[in-house]
């Protein structure tokens, strides 16, 4: 913390006291400008822009209560559920040609002008859940990409946060998830001797907060890719994500696949062959009902622009044939979308990412 001293004297009166007043004015000001902004945990410098202290200094209860009437209030309702499946690493003139993501693009709304926010993969997760990346793109290429473990603090709050202060909840399903106590700090698994695709805690960014770490890590589930191939075997109880999608899922899923099935280490071929199979027998369209489906890419592979397959997919979802062309093509990013969830719960934005961007709308039927 900075501090500045300033002594007056308390004989001070007249004229001199007002100038010397002016001057403590511009001591306070100059004070400011000079401690610079708050530090990370990780040492890098957090800009305001970076942070997400929206409400922060109010009470919990207080805050339960707003986000409870907001939601009560919302007028962006669409839909019950969401759930947000994230492939990786896919530039959008080759997704959309892949012969799986066109069949689900013809059921919903494909945007033409969506695009990552970020390179590499990590920012533009944290930027999914928390509306900002806290600045960790701006540690280069290669750095930006590494794990991070932000503190439980009123500056790093995420999506988690709003949800059950209004009475929501949500879960984080991750694909080969290591088996062991919470927080699973093994950045990575390997896991091609029982045939499946590797993990990367990176890609599952509710596990970078400090609070999730420590309050909620019951709230992220794992998935054995290896078990959740027949709709039979889900039910018998070896498929989490199904069991919970057959009684219910919470308002909030963020599902992370393995780095075969997502096609970080495949290619989009195989991802959207991945995400047919998984939405017909994991997750069919009985389970889906009042769901809104969010496939996305957190980024692009080769070209300049970060354009990405994004999709919204389900019963509140007009089909293609009914969706204005100039509608799909408006210009959207991972904050469109959590400004969108954010608005269908009546929940506040967290920080200047979300906060500054549009819901996405005229889709809806």
């Amino acid at each position: 913390m900075c501090y500045k001293k300033v002594t007056m004297s308390s004989k001070s009166t007249g004229r001199a006291a007002l100038s010397r007043s002016l001057l403590l004015a511009m001591l306070v000001i100059t004070g400011a400008l000079v401690c610079g902004a708050p530090v990370s945990s990780t040492g890098q410098s957090i800009t305001p822009v970076e942070t997400n202290q929206t409400e922060a200094a109010k009470p919990p209860q207080e805050k339960k209560n707003d986000a409870a009437q907001a939601a009560a209030k919302s007028p962006a309702h669409h839909f019950d559920r969401v759930v947000i499946i994230v492939l990786e690493n896919g530039d959008y003139e080759i997704a959309v040609k892949d012969k799986n993501l066109a069949a689900l693009a013809a059921k919903g709304a494909s945007f033409s002008n969506f695009h990552g926010l970020f390179h590499p993969s990590y920012p533009n997760y944290l930027a999914m859940v928390a509306g900002t990346d806290f600045g960790i793109h701006k540690r280069g290429r290669y750095l930006a990409d590494r794990q991070v473990n932000f503190p439980n603090d009123a500056a790093h709050k995420t999506i988690a946060d709003r949800l059950i202060a209004s009475g929501l909840d949500f879960k984080n399903y991750a694909e080969e998830l290591p088996e062991g106590t919470c927080p699973y700090r093994i950045d990575n698994q390997h896991v091609s001797k029982r045939k499946a695709g590797d993990y990367v805690r990176r890609h599952v960014p509710f596990l970078s907060f400090g609070e999730v770490q420590e309050k909620w890590c019951d709230r992220v589930v794992r998935v054995d890719s290896t078990k959740s191939n027949t709709l039979l075997g889900a039910l018998a109880g070896e498929d989490f994500f199904v069991r919970d999608a057959k009684a219910g899922l919470v308002a909030y899923s963020f599902y992370t696949p393995n780095m075969n099935n997502d096609g970080h280490n495949t290619n989009v071929g195989v991802a959207g062959a991945w995400l047919s199979r998984f939405l017909d027998k994991n997750f069919p369209e009985k389970l889906r009902k009042g769901t809104l489906v969010i496939v996305t890419f957190d980024e692009s592979d080769r070209n300049s622009d970060n354009r990405i397959y994004t999709l919204f997919l389900g019963d509140m979802v007009k089909d293609a044939s009914q969706q204005d062309p100039k509608v799909l093509d408006r210009r959207y990013t991972h904050y469109n979308v959590l400004r969108t969830i954010e608005d269908n719960f009546g929940l506040q934005p967290l920080a200047e990412g979300d906060r500054d961007a549009a819901p996405i709308t005229d889709i809806w039927k």
